[in-house]
Formats: C-alpha cells, sequence, structure tokens
C-alpha cells in the first residue's frame, strides 16, 4: 500500500479530508483554479471531470458557478467522496470507469472535459492512447473545449508535487508536463487546435490551465 494510502486510512475519513486540504495547499490554491476556470465555461454547461480523484477542486468551482452540471469519472474504486453535500443534485460520480468506457456506455456529450492533474499521471508511451478518446469525444462535440490543467516543471513547487506523485502517492510513473509540451502533444494527437491560456500561472504559479478548442 502506498504511504499516502495508508496514511489516510490511519486518520479515518474526516482527518484525512483535513489534513488533506491543508496538505494540498502547499501545491495549488484550488479557490485561483476555480476562478481561473469559471469564465472559461459556457452558461449551463456539462462538464465532464476525468480522473476527478476526491473531487474537493470541484467544489469551489460549483460554488461558482451555479449554473453548471459535472459528471466525475475516474478509474479508482471511489470518486468524488469529498463533494460536498450541497452539490449532490449537480454531480454523477462514476467510479472504476475510463474515458473509453464512458464514450462506450452512451453518457451525454459534454460541453467541455476537464483533465486536471492526470497527464503526469499517464506514461508518455501511453498518453496518445489517452488522447485517442478524448479525439472520440471532440469528433462528437466539434465545439467541445479542453481544458487541462497541470503544473509547469522547474519550480521548487513542482518538484515537491514530484516527490509527492513518486514515494507519496505511490506513482512511480510519473513524469511533468510543461504547458509548451501539452501543446504541442494535444496538437499531434487531435489535430490543428486553438489555445488559450487562463490567468492562473499568474495567479498560482507553476500550476497552469489552457484551453483547447477546433
Amino acid at each position: 500500500m502506498a504511504l499516502g494510502a495508508a496514511i489516510r486510512r490511519a486518520l479515518g475519513p474526516y482527518l484525512s479530508r483535513r489534513v488533506g486540504r491543508f496538505y494540498r495547499a502547499i501545491y495549488v490554491d484550488l479557490a485561483k483554479v476555480a476562478a481561473a476556470l469559471a469564465p472559461v465555461l459556457p452558461r449551463d454547461a456539462h462538464l465532464l471531470d476525468v480522473g476527478g480523484g476526491d473531487g474537493q477542486p470541484l467544489n469551489h468551482l460549483l460554488a461558482l458557478r451555479t449554473d453548471l452540471t459535472i459528471t466525475t469519472l475516474d478509474l479508482a474504486p471511489v470518486v468524488g467522496q469529498w463533494i460536498e453535500r450541497g452539490f449532490y443534485s449537480r454531480v454523477r460520480r462514476l467510479p472504476g470507469t475510463s474515458l473509453e468506457e464512458y464514450l462506450s456506455r452512451g453518457f451525454a456529450v459534454p460541453d467541455a472535459i476537464l483533465i486536471a492533474d492526470v497527464m503526469h499521471h499517464i506514461p508518455p508511451a501511453a498518453r496518445h492512447g489517452f488522447l485517442a478518446s478524448v479525439g472520440v469525444l471532440l469528433d462528437r462535440a466539434p465545439k467541445l473545449l479542453i481544458i487541462v490543467k497541470d503544473v509547469e516543471p522547474g519550480y521548487w513547487r513542482a518538484l515537491f508535487g514530484y516527490w509527492s506523485d513518486r514515494y507519496i502517492t505511490g506513482d512511480r510513473h510519473v513524469s511533468p508536463i510543461s504547458m509548451e509540451n501539452a501543446t504541442l502533444l494535444f496538437q499531434e494527437a487531435l489535430g490543428p487546435l486553438h489555445r488559450e491560456d487562463t490567468g492562473l500561472f499568474r495567479a498560482d504559479s507553476p500550476n497552469y490551465a489552457i484551453v483547447f478548442y477546433r
């Protein structure tokens, strides 16, 4: 068992959430992430959150955008366990589900897809395979917004985050990806795309969020 999972089990749900909130704040300001993403999404948007994890970041976004509905999925057997009860009616949780499975099961086509702190957990050799599923979704919804939130390498917070992923989370395949490399990868895999930068990197570097669309 990874160290992080063992700590969460020892602390229990209540304490692990409180400790996790303070620990996460070392690496990212979730309020600033939400403030950067909220203006990007269209009115009454349905957002597909891929690799949603505990769902804590979504609370901030849902609070800012009362018109937003979200489907969050993750390969893990549990997803979105830290989403606040007041938002339950606006969030659909799909644990044990990949993007490829989401597409094959006929779920609704979203207006936007959020890929937050996911790309650096996908080994470089597997990234084109993941983006092939994003491409299927983009073909179904040509106006789809693709939002990528990740961490720019070369900063102390990025380095600490890398060590945390590798030695606490237990991801031995973690591989940082810069904004420019992410742009090259997505355009290589999905064809010509427009890119827009949000203000996240200025507000909370080295965290960045960029938006791609056709």
